[in-house]
C-alpha cells in the first residue's frame, strides 16, 4: 500500500511538472513567439539633422497569411526636397514557422546620390526535426550572396519586430544576429536608461536601448515606450560620440485605431 502510494504520488508530481513546463512554454511561445504578438500599426517620424527636419519616414507594419510585413518608406522634406530627390523604400517578410520569427525577405531600393545600396535578400528556412538552418542568397550593393546560418537573422529594418516584442526593464542585452552589408554580424542592444516623457499630450515612461558598432566608432540609440507596444519614439544615430541624425515619432496608429499623434516636439527627450 505504501509502495503504491508512492507510486501515484510521484505519478501526480510528475504529471504536475509537465503542466507547469507546459504552462511556462505556452506563455513564453505566446509573448515573444505566437500570432499577432505585435498589433499592425502605421507610425510617421520626423527625420533631423542639426536640428531641421530633412525628411519624413513612414512604417506599416501589417499581418500575412504567414507572419509579418513591415514597410518603411522615407522621402526629403521641405526645403530639403527642392534641391534632391533621395528615397529609400524597405520591405521584409517574417514569417512565424513553429516557435521562431524567421525573416524570408528583404528588399531596399535607394535612390539619389547614393548609388548601389540596393539589397533583394531571400533566406530558406529547414527547420526539420527541430532544426534551424537558413539558405541566405540575393544581390546585395550589386554583388551576389550566398551565405548560410543556424539561427534567426534580422536586417536593418525587420531587427525592429522582435526587439519591440522583447524589450523589458528586467532584461538588460539583446543579442541580435543581423545581415548587414551582405554579411553576417552580430548585432546587440544593452538596455542602459529610462526617463519619462510627454507624447501626444501624456506622460510615458520611456527606455533606452545602444547598440555599439564593434568597428566603427558609431551607435544607435533606440528609446522605446513600453506602453504603446514597445513603439520606437527616438532613433539616434551617432558617429565619433557626436549626434549624426535623429528620428522622432510624430503620429502612430495600432490596428487602424484613433492615432496618437505628437504636435509639440520633445527637445529634452
Amino acid at each position: 500500500m505504501t509502495t503504491n502510494l508512492k507510486t501515484v504520488s510521484s505519478q501526480a508530481n510528475i504529471h504536475t511538472l509537465k503542466l507547469i513546463v507546459l504552462l511556462v512554454t505556452t506563455l513564453f511561445s505566446y509573448n515573444l513567439f505566437a500570432g499577432h504578438a505585435l498589433p499592425e500599426f502605421n507610425a510617421s517620424y520626423a527625420i533631423q539633422k542639426y536640428g531641421i527636419k530633412l525628411a519624413e519616414a513612414h512604417y506599416h507594419l501589417s499581418y500575412t497569411d504567414k507572419g509579418y510585413k513591415f514597410t518603411q518608406n522615407t522621402e526629403l522634406f521641405g526645403l530639403a526636397s527642392m534641391f534632391a530627390s533621395d528615397s529609400v523604400s524597405a520591405i521584409s517578410y517574417v514569417d512565424e514557422i513553429g516557435d521562431n520569427l524567421l525573416l524570408s525577405k528583404h528588399i531596399y531600393i535607394q535612390t539619389g546620390r547614393e548609388k548601389n545600396r540596393d539589397e533583394d535578400i531571400n533566406i530558406l528556412w529547414d527547420t526539420y526535426k527541430n532544426t534551424l538552418k537558413g539558405k541566405i542568397t540575393g544581390v546585395v550593393r550589386s554583388k551576389e550572396i550566398d551565405l548560410r546560418t543556424n539561427a534567426e537573422i534580422w536586417d536593418v529594418l525587420s531587427f525592429q519586430i522582435p526587439l519591440m516584442i522583447e524589450a523589458n526593464e528586467n532584461i538588460k542585452e539583446y543579442p541580435y544576429r543581423a545581415i548587414l552589408k551582405g554579411e553576417i554580424d552580430n548585432y546587440t542592444f544593452i538596455l542602459t536608461s529610462n526617463k519619462k516623457i510627454t507624447f501626444a499630450g501624456k506622460e510615458y515612461k520611456i527606455i533606452q536601448l545602444v547598440r555599439t558598432d564593434p568597428v566603427k566608432d558609431r551607435q544607435l540609440h533606440i528609446w522605446l515606450i513600453p506602453a504603446l507596444n514597445n513603439i520606437p519614439i527616438i532613433i539616434e544615430n551617432y558617429r565619433e560620440g557626436k549626434l549624426h541624425s535623429r528620428g522622432q515619432l510624430e503620429s502612430v496608429s495600432f490596428n487602424n485605431k484613433t492615432p496618437y499623434t505628437d504636435t509639440d516636439s520633445d527637445d529634452d527627450i
